[in-house]
């Protein structure tokens, strides 16, 4: 690809520019403090002592030691106490070891972190008042990482965002028309296409049409589920195996990353998707402005990046 293109989204009344000449190398922001373990919040006995932390919960796994730690915000925008700003605001510490990012753990420890995450957002949903909850991590100093110390976020919400509800607004318009679930009809459209970046029996993991992010992939479980709390185990190894991948190729250039689950709301049968969005670029005056992402990575492109050395399947 040459040429820009202006793509819309399969379903949602959003617009991208694929910008290919506007390609230059992805930058991690190196401004993250880079601290030692006697010195890292994340650390024992750091993380450990109730007068630094806020403990909520130790998942040991049968060790005597905790593997994965769950602990309050210090700095919450939001706070159960607070009516102005009702919410709950955690943070999970994916391993004690520091300096490791997440694709370097086993896969069995991510496997652990997935049933974290799942224990995390069926408790919060279950708090009074929350709507919505979101499970995110932030790697790197342009996603918004502060502590080189693996960990990912939950944000427990009282309102349902508008971005969200606009997505399954979409959702629900498109099966009125189609009487069928746009992400189940993205997965049999792209089946076979030059986007697919990774599959295996049970996940379906594809650079978007239009994605706003370079490098950007989604990650579809093929099962239509509503949540992380219908994940099977066999779906959870499936995502972790896929989502090793793509990171591992991501830290060889160094680029900056979110990824974050999107569960159908409560009542609704959306379908599950986590989204992976790679930051190596600033959004500029167009992006506030009109909402209108420049991206200058074709997604066709970013698939040729990530299938070499793993493959488009999973067994390869």
């Amino acid at each position: 690809m040459k040429n820009s293109e202006i793509r819309k989204d399969y379903f949602l009344d959003k617009y991208v520019i694929i910008a290919p000449k506007r390609k230059n190398k992805p930058k991690k922001v190196a401004n993250i403090d880079d601290s030692s373990p006697s010195s890292c919040y994340f650390c024992s006995p750091q993380v450990d002592d109730p007068k630094n932390q806020i403990q909520i919960k130790n998942y040991n796994f049968g060790e005597h030691s905790w593997r994965i730690k769950v602990i309050g915000n210090l700095y919450p925008a939001l706070s159960k106490d607070n009516i102005k700003a009702y919410g709950y605001q955690e943070v999970i510490i994916e391993t004690p070891e520091h300096n490791k990012e997440i694709h370097e753990l086993s896969n069995d420890q991510m496997h652990k972190i997935f049933d974290v995450y799942i224990d995390r957002y069926k408790t919060l949903m279950q708090k009074k008042g929350i709507c919505y909850v979101v499970v995110f991590k932030n790697e790197g100093g342009k996603a918004g990482a502060s502590i080189p110390h693996a960990h990912s976020q939950v944000y427990a919400l009282p309102i349902i965002p508008p971005r969200i509800s606009a997505e399954a607004d979409a959702a629900d318009n498109y099966f009125q028309k189609h009487k069928s679930c746009p992400y189940c009809d993205i997965i049999k459209s792209e089946k076979d296409g030059p986007r697919v970046i990774w599959e295996d029996e049970h996940l379906f993991v594809l650079a978007p049409y239009a994605s706003e992010s370079p490098y950007g992939a989604w990650f579809l479980p093929k099962r239509h589920i509503r949540s992380i709390l219908d994940l099977r185990e066999v779906e959870k190894d499936s995502f972790v195996r896929a989502l090793k991948s793509l990171l591992t190729k991501l830290d060889e250039i160094d680029v900056s990353y979110n990824y974050f689950f999107q569960n159908s709301l409560d009542n609704e049968s959306h379908h599950l998707i986590l989204k992976l969005a790679p930051r190596p670029n600033v959004w500029g005056g167009l992006e506030l402005d009109t909402g209108i992402i420049v991206n200058p990575m074709p997604p066709e492109e970013a698939v040729k990046f990530y299938q070499k050395g793993i493959g488009a399947q999973s067994n390869l």
